[in-house]
């Protein structure tokens, strides 16, 4: 009986609550959003096996990335690219250099531009892009939020490239574990010469396609072209969504129920917001519900 009086004083309005559920009240809603932020917080600080949150656990492959943008350049009426093995290893060292410098950007803190990367590999090129990401579930997912942007659809769907490469790593930046996905285009001198002669009199300096690209933070020492697969890991979004859902259903029904028995048993009250109290959590749930993880540059 004790157990029933408990739940009943906290889930249902009566007289020892003052006819609103105790969970209602202001009080108990300022510790919710307490909870909330603390649990946020919390979440970028576990790290202990079997579980862990990382700020993507994924199953990206390198050449499900490649297939994938070769199927949007085909149905934009284009040429497929090539994977360039040096290109491969540009994205790599890319990919370490900002996992290893904690940074997420297209030029890292002390300047370095993204074209040291395919000077460091002898890749000699003629147009060269660069699109990052990060956090995102499946290469689809990835590939989908380039086109999204103009920008990195440019490079995507540039006719000026010839080969790719891509390189997909875990790592951590600001302290929080992530997978990060780089994906370079180019075009050599001699593809570019091959293509269109050109007289050495007119020979123009290498021109770089300088269209900004999405990034994603990697582990060392992972081979490029192998899919990445952790299990029993989390990621920080799906984990905070999954929350803010779980407890926004919570309220909802405590207001549903809430207006049902103050009608029924015909409660007077001062004041009273339920419906505008429903739609902002409804309004809550529809954005959790349609938003997505991952990040673009």
């Amino acid at each position: 009986m004790e157990l029933a009086a408990t739940l009943s004083h906290f889930f249902i309005p009566r007289e020892s609550n003052n006819q609103k559920a105790r969970l209602l009240h202001p009080s108990f809603l300022t510790v919710f959003l307490i909870g909330i932020i603390i649990y946020q917080y919390a979440i970028n600080l576990i790290s202990f096996p079997p579980l862990r949150i990382l700020g993507y656990a994924s199953n990206i492959s390198t050449q499900e990335v490649i297939k994938l943008t070769n199927v949007k350049r085909e149905e934009a009426g284009l040429s497929d690219v090539s994977e360039n093995p040096l290109l491969d290893q540009a994205a790599q060292e890319k990919a370490k250099d900002m996992v290893t410098k904690g940074y997420w950007a297209h030029v890292a803190p002390d300047g370095t531009q993204p074209w040291k990367f395919f000077a460091d590999v002898d890749y000699k090129y003629r147009y060269a892009g660069e699109n990052l990401a990060r956090d995102f579930k499946d290469p689809a997912s990835a590939v989908d939020a380039w086109m999204a942007s103009p920008s990195h659809r440019d490079n995507m769907l540039s006719g000026h490239y010839k080969d790719i490469g891509v390189a997909v790593i875990d790592g951590q930046i600001d302290g929080r574990d992530t997978t990060i996905i780089v994906q370079l285009f180019g075009t050599t001198l001699s593809e570019y010469a091959q293509a269109t002669p050109v007289k050495a009199a007119e020979t123009k300096k290498p021109e770089v396609a300088t269209a900004p690209t999405p990034t994603l933070p990697p582990l060392p020492q992972i081979a490029n072209t192998k899919a990445i697969t952790q299990s029993y890991q989390i990621s920080p979004f799906d984990a905070t969504r999954a929350a803010a859902i779980g407890l926004s259903a919570l309220f909802i029904t405590l207001f549903i129920l809430d207006l049902i028995i103050v009608k029924r048993r015909n409660i007077v009250r001062l004041s009273g917001r339920t419906f505008a109290h429903l739609s902002f959590f409804g309004m809550i749930i529809a954005i959790l519900l349609v938003a997505k993880a991952g990040n673009i540059l």
